[in-house]
């Protein structure tokens, strides 16, 4: 009988689990830290063709890349360039023939035809008109009044009529070569032009 109990005790003692520490997962249960690894480290989704960002439009390339009248053109349209140069620029409409003249062709930015600029057989750009926007260094512009003008240039020379209705010359700062041409009405600017003092295109 004793024999037969210690038989029985023997068998259950090595039938109990085992005991262990802390909280056993089941049989048959992921591991925990291989679950929270997946857990904390998400796989990061593939951006598609349609979230990446597109690349900005670029700016047009026929427009100056500033509305200043300077003291040599205006943007890369610079006084003295030949037909070819100006051409390359991509500031301007196709030259016109002017029968062995001074060719003329309009800014492409400009709002209209009036903005014209003119080739010399012998000075390559030899005028350009500025058109409204446009402006000096110093700030003249069409549409200022002749007052004002006479303010930031008062060294502007008249060839016919007067500071409310007529022409002149003004200095051009930085360029000894070129003068601006300015021309009045009813006491304001109406025409802007930077040109060679010895042009030979017109007047």
């Amino acid at each position: 009988m004793v024999g037969t109990l210690t038989c029985l005790l023997l068998v259950a003692a090595c039938s109990s689990p085992a005991h262990q520490d802390g909280n056993a997962a089941p049989a048959g249960s992921p591991d925990p830290t291989t679950s929270a690894a997946a857990t904390d480290s998400p796989t990061s989704p593939t951006p598609s063709a349609s979230s990446t960002p597109s690349a900005r439009p670029s700016s047009d390339a026929t427009r100056p890349t500033s509305l200043v009248l300077g003291p040599n053109g205006i943007g890369s349209l610079k006084l003295g360039m030949t037909r070819q140069q100006a051409t390359g620029t991509g500031l301007l409409r196709a030259f016109g023939n002017n029968g062995g003249g001074c060719a003329p062709a309009q800014l492409r930015a400009a709002p209209s035809d009036d903005a014209v600029v003119l080739l010399s057989p012998t000075l390559g750009i030899a005028t350009i008109d500025a058109y409204e926007g446009i402006k000096t260094p110093e700030g003249v512009r069409i549409g200022m009044s002749s007052a004002e003008m006479l303010r930031i240039y008062p060294d502007w020379t008249r060839a016919d009529g007067d500071a409310t209705n007529g022409r002149g010359f003004a200095k051009t700062p930085g360029n000894s070569k070129a003068v601006y041409r300015i021309e009045m009405s009813k006491g304001k600017v109406i025409n802007l032009t930077l040109q060679y003092a010895n042009q030979d295109c017109y007047e």
